[in-house]
């Protein structure tokens, strides 16, 4: 089926920087999108719609700083997601935790956050692996992530080819059971990534035809 991918980033009408991303299948338009609030690169705040053949399912995630700080990671994060029995809700309380809303356009920033951690960190996103869980859509899924700078000179395929000054990380966890490799460029997008599937392939995907605003300077 062909899919619809695509990303604005803009101010809300309290300027704070506002990023929607949309991935959507086929004629009926089903899939997800997913609007961000994000300052210097983290997310604070984000509203997530997933929509398919059996019904739309919300959700809202937001950082909880104690009052008059502004938001930073370690701060609890407060979910509410629908579900066949209502409104579900929970406050997920620890320390060094990243919000994190499931989209591409969001994996630079949680790269070069992760990669300023050592030993990684706990990753909190929206849980879309079973659909047809409908108690589990859009719950909160946390699992621990890593990832690290990798030096200029690594002899990787394709690397040159998707433009200068081309940063590469070593990325683990969740889904990325071995190490994968993440391209992000120095405005913060990811462009490409290789990541070894669990049946031994390699997948290899690059951003091409990348046309931006002239007044883009950097998504972080």
């Amino acid at each position: 089926m062909p899919v619809q991918d695509d990303w604005q980033l803009g101010c809300d009408a309290q300027g704070r920087r506002l990023l929607v991303s949309r991935r959507l299948v086929g004629e009926a338009g089903h899939g997800i999108e997913v609007r961000a609030l994000m300052d210097a690169g983290l997310v604070t705040e984000c509203r997530i719609t997933w929509k398919d053949e059996v019904d739309e399912v919300n959700a809202h995630y937001r950082l909880a700083p104690l009052s008059g700080r502004p938001p930073r990671v370690g701060d609890a994060i407060e979910a509410e997601w629908t579900g066949p029995n209502g409104l579900q809700q929970s406050v997920l309380e620890g320390q060094n935790r990243l919000l994190f809303p499931l989209m591409r356009i969001f994996m630079g920033p949680l790269l070069l956050r992760l990669s300023d951690m050592e030993f990684g960190c706990e990753v909190v996103a929206p849980d879309i692996v079973d659909p047809s869980q409908r108690g589990k859509l859009l719950a909160p899924r946390v699992s621990h992530r890593r990832a690290g700078r990798m030096a200029g000179d690594a002899n990787i395929q394709g690397v040159h080819d998707l433009g200068p000054d081309i940063t590469v990380f070593s990325y683990q966890g969740d889904e990325a059971e071995r190490d994968t490799h993440c391209f992000v460029d120095p405005k913060g997008l990811l462009v490409g990534y290789d990541w070894p599937s669990s049946t031994g392939r390699l997948w290899q995907v690059r951003l091409r035809g990348l046309e931006m605003a002239p007044e883009f300077t950097a998504l972080c």
